[in-house]
């Protein structure tokens, strides 16, 4: 009678296991995705005015007007031209930046120029894979003895990372306290306006400005700085429009 039940109970055990539906884990496994998009190069106004915006959306004042050189505006004009630096998004709407702490809104200008640049975005998809539900309790309690083991490893491993990494980037704010140029003014009584190249404006093709026409910038102007580049060795100024100013006709007055 004893043996009987002792088979029986048996016999239920292996059903339930045998029950036991096989786990689904599933996995996100990530992927790069390269895509081409165009970007703005140049635009032109198509409302007879159009205000020039600061990077937080508000509008250039008459007390304190866009200045370019000599120029001063609060807005721009009807089919007037710009270089476009990049294209930024302020409290959700499109806007073209074109130098000299200036912005034009994407509704009042049409684009006129455009290059293709590389675009990369990653996705995720998500894998599938099966498990049997049939381990023993040995097992289990060896494998939840190996994980508490790695965890302190992986928690030691992190901690000596992290304060690696807080070195580095306590490091990194001390040797990265260079200041970045932002406004200059002529020293020379005149200088010439230099294409990204190196190469100097011409008669024939001067620096074009709101209709004022120019091979050379004029001493005691000052002109707004958007970067600072290296050409041909020798330091330059990037001032907006295509045009770049080189460092040792001028001084810097103003950085961030």
């Amino acid at each position: 009678m004893k043996f009987t039940k002792k088979i029986a109970f048996a016999s239920a055990s292996l059903a339930l296991t045998l029950a036991t539906p096989a786990a689904l884990l599933t996995q996100n496994v990530a992927f790069a995705k390269t895509t081409t998009v165009k970007q703005a190069t140049k635009v032109k106004v198509t409302k007879k005015t159009t205000p020039f915006y600061h990077k937080d959306g508000s509008k250039f004042t008459k007390k304190k007007p866009y200045v370019y050189g000599s120029w001063k505006s609060t807005v721009a004009y009807k089919n007037t031209s710009y270089n476009v630096v990049k294209t930024v998004t302020i409290k959700g709407a499109k806007y073209y930046y074109i130098g000299n702490d200036a912005y034009l809104k994407a509704s009042d200008v049409k684009v006129t120029a455009t290059k293709t640049v590389k675009s990369s975005s990653t996705s995720s998809a998500k894998k599938a894979s099966t498990s049997s539900s049939k381990t023993t309790s040995k097992k289990t309690s060896s494998t939840s003895s190996s994980s508490k083991s790695s965890s302190k490893k992986t928690s030691s491993t992190s901690s000596s990372t992290s304060s690696s990494s807080s070195s580095k980037k306590t490091s990194s704010k001390k040797t990265s306290s260079k200041k970045t140029v932002t406004q200059i003014q002529v020293t020379k009584k005149t200088t010439p306006f230099y294409h990204k190249d190196g190469s100097k404006f011409t008669k024939k093709s001067p620096y074009v400005y709101q209709g004022w026409k120019s091979t050379v910038a004029y001493k005691g102007t000052k002109y707004k700085v958007s970067k600072t580049i290296t050409i041909k060795g020798s330091k330059y100024y990037y001032i907006g429009n295509s045009a770049y100013l080189k460092a040792s006709a001028v001084k810097v007055i103003a950085s961030k």
